[in-house]
């Protein structure tokens, strides 16, 4: 199943991160997934959610 990373921007007047990788069929899947883990902490200075297919640090290629 692929794995992919959910990041949520959070945080006023600083700005914080939530990072969490998690294994869903697809992209529908995974949005679910971020939506049920969003953090309490976040919900009222959220303002950027970013999900994107994760590749392992091995698997990436180097732009050589």
């Amino acid at each position: 199943m692929p794995a992919f990373r959910i990041t949520i921007r959070w945080g006023s007047p600083g700005q914080r991160y939530h990072v969490e990788d998690v294994e869903a069929q697809d992209l529908s899947d995974a949005t679910r997934r971020a939506a049920e883990r969003f953090p309490d902490a976040a919900r009222a200075t959220a303002d950027l959610v970013e999900i994107r297919l994760h590749s392992a640090q091995a698997e990436r290629t180097d732009p050589d």
